[in-house]
């Protein structure tokens, strides 16, 4: 069986119809981002910024600090 869930705060959060008795074996497989998830998330990220010219002006900082952390995240999981 297959069930999606999420990630929060470090805990892998289910489905609400998804009920597992407590203490079953499970197995999770990290599933990376497609070029899809990318561009849903780019597309509900236009526009944050137009209330703050500081993001507008240096969103492409921001989000290279972004990539940076993720980086440098995955090197230290690697090591």
């Amino acid at each position: 069986m297959t069930f999606k869930g999420v990630i929060k705060n470090g805990v892998v959060v289910l489905s609400d119809e998804v009920k597992l008795p407590d203490g079953v074996e499970v197995e999770v497989r990290f599933r990376r981002p497609s070029k899809r998830d990318w561009e849903k998330f780019m597309t509900n990220c236009v526009g944050i910024g137009d209330d703050d010219p500081d993001v507008s002006r240096n969103h492409h900082r921001y989000f290279a600090n972004v990539v940076r952390g993720h980086v440098t995240a995955k090197k230290k999981r690697s090591q």
